[in-house]
């Protein structure tokens, strides 16, 4: 079993990691199969309480991440947040 903290991208700067709230945690948590809506929700619980949810969202949307809750936010979501972003 692969750790979440142990699967990054280096395209930016991912030193935040070190201080995120799944790190350790099983990365299936926060990379379910489709439609585990149950999954999620524990992953956004534990999003709520990371002190760099708000890195960990700009890093997903940096890289264009589209799988997985990143930041607190589903793939899904992340997309609509971009599409709203880029209308203002």
């Amino acid at each position: 079993m692969q750790l979440f903290s142990e699967w990054m991208l280096d395209d930016t700067d991912d030193r935040f990691m070190k201080y995120a709230a799944c790190k350790g945690l099983d990365y299936e948590t926060f990379f379910p199969e489709r439609g585990a809506n149950t999954s999620i929700k524990k992953a956004k619980q534990i999003c709520a309480t990371c002190p760099v949810k708000q890195d960990c969202l700009r890093y997903a949307t940096n890289n264009r991440i589209d799988f997985g809750v990143w930041g607190g936010l589903s793939a899904n979501e992340r997309i609509r947040r971009a599409r709203k972003l880029a209308k203002l």
